[in-house]
């Protein structure tokens, strides 16, 4: 309680900062144990002006900290990375550029570890040897063989010998053999051996060939290797080989630019004599990249990071050029084109819908006459990505007006909220400090005196088992197991499937304590669970059963977890007694999809036998919809504080057979909702609460299908979590604009590339890429995270 009040007097503090300030304000730095900030909740509450103002800096870590600036710069030796510790507190956005300001200072590593590290051909070339190979980890860079080709031509004036594993070579080893070791001198070439993960049987074959003494390799001699990413391969070449991958250019115009030395040239701006030509060229090299660098944002760019590559815009590139030969491009066929582009080439590739109908919306924007008519017509309006104009083909023209382009785009260039640009840089903290944590040491020497067992004990014993509820006992449920309704006999399902969650948690926390105490074996499961509660994280066994499935559900800490499993107890124990509820938390049921139907089935029952007698005989349950009406005047604050027992409103004189059930708990992402409609965010969270939406259940009609097809009319999908995708989709809400004159009139494909969703949960969850039963690590994931890990491997390497 006098957290609270303290908090309540600082209004600049959200409840996580308040939280990382209040233990960073206890928290002993470098052996004299100093607590550097156990005054600093005083020190802004006395300064909040100025402490605002840096807070809301977009470059933070660049300006000077209130209050602590000439403590910090006089302590050499701690005072960088204490700052960075206050950052990650105040702005965890910003924790990247922190830490890479923090290895760039002279008295921690130094400015060279923070620039990119040289990726050259040439420079590798200079790194290898006849006996070190060459291990190239595939990414959506492309394929080096080309490269590697040239280099083969340039330094030994001869062709590249290739070998592709899973086209049937089983001859790979005399290949080998004749290349490095040949009858003459001038017959030695360099060696190619591409998808190495279709023959990993072959390459400890390889490295006894380079390493051992029975084959007297010839110095000239070269072997590359190219690989995808998987964790099957095996450590001993990794350990022996020289590991390159290419990244991707990091933005639209370094993509662009890629694009137009890659993929386009001069010859094939000329394949076709009309102007228009040039143009549909530029403008779908700009549509190939808008798709790649959309991916960076997450859930909220795609559902899944898709692996679009220079070989489907190639295949686009040749398709548009056969559809009109004389390239010109009549209006006729955008149509045509923008089908086989969006749904074939592209949506080939894409699993979710809704990444379907987003690639279909940027297809609407660029398949069009009008980017082909006049001067310099945007790409995007009022920006400056234009597609030049030229009477002449000129790629050069082409590479100068990409030049021009901003180093750094705003994510309003793919449609986003600038916010989301906040959201992706927060994900990508939180990405980097997880896998810190994952890779440190179980016997890691913290300095305190007890032991990882002591405390994971003491916390079990003393916070959350006083604290968990009672769960229920087969008499509490014995009365409603009589009713046959569909909403009982969901709350019948859900009350046994929490049963089983809770059932599981009190077993594993015995068993943990009496593992601690040694009246029972140490399990690898057992032990696993300990490390991850130390860590504050819930064990991946509570979550999840052994085929990887669902089981309870997903929370980023175990406070958060254990705290869902009162929450959820007090929803279904309050249901369980009064019988009704004058709201429900959709995010707290197992299965939401389920909870839907049952309202759609008992709507239905109750009409059915309420109706009419045509409309009786003529009614079934495919001829209702549900219909979802968020009512803009009732607000929810917490699901742990809010009141089940309202009572529930209608408004009018509304039927008796009429259904209608209001559900909360949802948030919007990318969007805000104002005066029924959706608009624009103007606050400083691209999260934000949506209020109470009222269920109601009304049969289909005629014009009712008809309207369904309008552009306007958004189907906002409504999510579990923030991961999104089709397995966490539970249905979608239409949301339909109210007023002609409101922001909310926008058509569909607006709110579409806002990446507009409704979710039950707000915690991002970290996807770990270790699994707890081996030592392998993923080497997609670290892909996948390579923006937000280079810094952290790079300094493993190089200081060991």
């Amino acid at each position: 309680i006098t957290e609270e009040k303290q908090k309540s007097t600082i209004s600049i503090l959200e409840d996580s900062v308040y939280m990382n300030l209040n233990a960073l304000s206890k928290h002993q730095f470098g052996g004299e144990k100093t607590m550097f900030f156990k005054d600093i909740m005083d020190k802004i509450r006395a300064n909040e002006d100025n402490w605002k103002t840096w807070k809301y800096d977009p470059e933070l870590e660049s300006k000077t900290i209130p209050d602590y600036h000439d403590k910090l710069v006089g302590d050499k030796e701690l005072g960088p990375f204490i700052t960075l510790c206050l950052i990650r507190c105040i702005r965890e956005d910003r924790t990247i550029m922190a830490t890479q300001k923090f290895i760039a200072d002279p008295s921690v590593l130094g400015a060279k570890y923070d620039n990119p590290a040289p990726d050259s051909l040439e420079d590798v070339y200079a790194d290898s040897s006849s006996c070190v190979p060459v291990l190239y980890l595939l990414s959506n860079a492309g394929d080096p063989s080309t490269q590697i080709e040239e280099l083969c031509k340039k330094k030994l004036k001869k062709p590249l010998a290739k070998i592709v594993l899973g086209e049937g070579q089983e001859d790979i080893k005399m290949q080998i053999e004749t290349a490095m070791m040949p009858a003459s001198v001038n017959a030695v070439t360099w060696v190619l051996v591409q998808n190495c993960h279709f023959g990993l049987g072959y390459m400890n074959m390889i490295l006894e060939m380079l390493s051992g003494k029975a084959y007297a390799v010839k110095e000239e001699f070269r072997l590359f290797l190219t690989t995808e990413p998987t964790n099957k391969f095996p450590l001993g070449m990794l350990h022996y080989a020289i590991k390159v991958t290419n990244d991707p250019p990091k933005g639209l115009r370094d993509g662009m630019m890629r694009t137009l030395n890659q993929v386009v040239n001069q010859d094939r701006l000329e394949k076709l004599d009309g102007d228009k030509w040039k143009s549909v060229v530029f403008t779908m090299c700009f549509m190939h990249n808008i798709l790649l660098e959309r991916r960076k944002y997450g859930p909220i760019g795609f559902c899944h990071p898709y692996e679009f590559s220079n070989a489907d815009l190639d295949s686009c590139l040749t398709y548009l050029e056969k559809l009109s030969p004389t390239g010109n491009f009549e209006d006729s066929k955008w149509k045509m084109a923008k089908f086989m582009v969006c749904e074939i080439q592209y949506g080939g590739k894409i699993t979710d819908e809704r990444d379907r109908d987003l690639v279909n919306a940027y297809g609407e924007d660029f398949f069009k006459a009008e980017i082909l008519k006049g001067e310099n017509e945007g790409l995007i309006p009022k920006s400056k990505y234009v597609v030049p104009k030229m009477e002449a083909a000129d790629i050069k023209k082409y590479k100068d007006e990409v030049a021009s382009w901003p180093t750094i785009e705003k994510p309003d260039i793919f449609g986003l909220a600038n916010l989301a640009d906040k959201a992706y840089r927060y994900r990508e903290s939180k990405d980097l400090l997880a896998a810190l944590m994952e890779i440190q040491p179980r016997d890691i020497i913290t300095g305190v005196k007890k032991t990882r067992d002591e405390e994971v004990k003491e916390k079990l014993e003393k916070d959350i088992k006083p604290k968990l509820p009672q769960g229920f006992k087969d008499s509490d449920n014995k009365e409603k197991k009589g009713k046959q309704s569909p909403m009982h006999v969901f709350l019948n399902q859900e009350i046994r499937r929490y049963q089983v969650v809770y059932n599981m948690v009190i077993k594993a926390i015995q068993e943990i304590i009496m593992s601690i105490e040694g009246q029972l074996i140490m399990t690898e499961e057992i032990d696993d669970a300990i490390e991850a509660l130390y860590r504050g994280k819930i064990p991946n066994t509570w979550m999840y059963d052994s085929i990887g499935a669902e089981y309870s559900w997903l929370s980023s800490s175990s406070a958060s977890w254990f705290k869902e499993l009162t929450q959820r107890y007090n929803q279904l124990n309050t249901w369980l007694k009064t019988d009704k509820l004058g709201s429900y938390w959709l995010g707290g049921f197992f299965n939401p999809q389920g909870f839907l139907f049952a309202v759609k089935q008992e709507d239905f029952k109750k009409k059915k036998e309420g109706g009419k007698d045509k409309d009786k005989e003529n009614a079934t349950l495919e001829s209702f919809d549900i219909n979802s009406e968020p009512q803009g005047t009732q607000q929810w604050t917490d699901v742990d504080k809010y009141d089940y027992k309202v009572t529930q409103k209608k408004g009018g004189d509304k039927s008796k057979d009429d259904l209608e059930v209001l559900i909360h708990g949802l948030y919007i992402e990318g969007a805000e909702w104002g005066q029924n409609k959706l608009e624009d965010i103007k606050k400083d969270s691209i999260l934000s609460q949506f209020p109470i939406v009222k269920i109601s259940v009304s049969k289909k009609s005629e014009e009712a299908q008809k309207t369904s097809t309008t552009t306007k009319a958004y189907y906002c999908p409504v999510y579990r979590y923030p991961s999104r995708g089709d397995r966490n989709l539970i249905t979608r809400f239409k949301i339909e604009p109210k007023s002609e004159q409101s922001v909310g009139t926008r058509e569909a494909d607006y709110w579409k590339k806002k990446g507009v969703a409704l979710l039950c949960s707000k915690e991002y969850l970290y996807q770990s890429s270790f699994n707890n039963n081996t030592n392998s690590v993923s080497y997609t994931h670290l892909r996948a995270h390579e923006t937000s890990l280079h810094l952290v491997c790079r300094l493993l390497l190089e200081k060991k």
